[in-house]
């Protein structure tokens, strides 16, 4: 008799600790259903007023379920959230509450180029040639000194207006050459091989809000020129001459001692060989 009960009692328990283990795999199983149904989407970590620019510091993760995701309206905080950095938001948007994509002055995602915009400056594109454009040597991310050649104003009203040559702006940050921002080149068209189009008839620059005006009013006035320059140049250390026909010669020799400066410098930064 008691060992038909042990049995009786084994069964039983076996029966409730099989239901206990499939109820155990059924409640897994739903969290991780549910966990694939969820997303993460960009949420604000603060308050965050009308006409802020966006930081990283200001966003955070949460998930939402996937059936009330909107590809429309929210942003992925894992994909999608860098490419909206430092973009302007138009309203209000309180901490914890999602930040959403109509919540910008434009849904269109930010370039490359104006992500590189700080506040306070300026993009500005400057025409160019084959000539002043250094022969199709300047490429996103070097930096250009810019020359301003013009006729200024004679000595008197039968007096011959002189040309005369300033350096306008110095050791700035090329944003991109016609719509390019990266250093990356086409094939011309019909091309062979690896042939490259090195060309371009713009060039946009990194300015300050003033240095943009001068830069307007040149292209406008006069001929504007570039010369490309070492990232690593933060010369000069002061303005340099305005240039004309009027002391013309003092200008070569000074040109000419100034390079013997220059070669000799870098001659003995050279190996000796």
């Amino acid at each position: 008799m008691r060992t038909k009960l042990a049995l009786l009692a084994a069964v039983v328990l076996g029966f409730i600790a099989a239901i206990g283990a499939r109820a155990f795999l059924q409640g897994q199983q739903r969290k991780y259903r549910d966990a694939a149904r969820r997303v993460g989407v960009a949420t604000a970590s603060e308050d965050i007023t009308p006409g802020a620019l966006i930081q990283r510091d200001m966003v955070k993760p949460h998930e939402i379920d996937s059936k009330a995701f909107s590809a429309m309206y929210h942003i992925l905080y894992d994909s999608e959230m860098d490419s909206w950095i430092g973009r302007r938001v138009t309203r209000k948007i309180p901490a914890d509450e999602p930040i959403m994509k109509t919540d910008f002055l434009s849904q269109e995602a930010p370039t490359e180029a104006e992500r590189k915009i700080d506040p306070g400056w300026r993009a500005v594109t400057v025409a160019a040639d084959q000539i002043s454009g250094v022969a199709g040597l300047i490429s996103p991310g070097k930096r250009v000194d810019i020359y301003f050649t013009y006729r200024s104003q004679g000595a008197g009203p039968e007096a011959a207006a002189p040309t005369v040559t300033k350096a306008l702006v110095i050791n700035v940050e090329v944003l991109a050459t016609d719509n390019r921002t990266q250093e990356s080149f086409a094939l011309r068209p019909g091309a062979r091989g690896t042939q490259l189009d090195r060309g371009y008839s713009s060039v946009t620059l990194l300015v300050t809000p003033l240095e943009a005006e001068l830069l307007t009013f040149a292209q406008t006035y006069g001929k504007v020129s570039f010369a490309l320059r070492n990232k690593q140049d933060a010369g000069p250390d002061k303005p340099l001459p305005d240039v004309s026909i009027r002391g013309f010669e003092e200008y070569i020799n000074a040109a000419a001692r100034e390079r013997i400066e220059k070669t000799k410098a870098k001659e003995s930064k050279s190996p000796i060989r």
